[in-house]
């Protein structure tokens, strides 16, 4: 009896391990170009602040630039 149930319900569970395994890899796959992203729009800010034009020492130029730079950005 057991080995019939086993010979109808081993390929059910075989698809079910193989959705499981495209979804495990799906989600890596997103994890991983989301942190590419994340490391492309960090070089690029960092790019950004460093060809800014120079503001000198004041905090309140800096705080500014950074609100009429976010506000560009929407």
């Amino acid at each position: 009896m057991g080995a019939l149930i086993l010979r109808w319900l081993w390929k059910p569970v075989a698809v079910l391990l193989a959705l499981l395994a495209v979804w495990w890899r799906g989600r890596a796959s997103t994890k991983q170009q989301t942190a590419l992203e994340a490391a492309e729009a960090y070089a690029r800010t960092r790019k950004d602040m460093d060809d800014a034009s120079d503001l000198g020492n004041d905090p309140d130029a800096a705080r500014r630039w950074l609100r009429e730079r976010y506000a560009n950005q929407r």
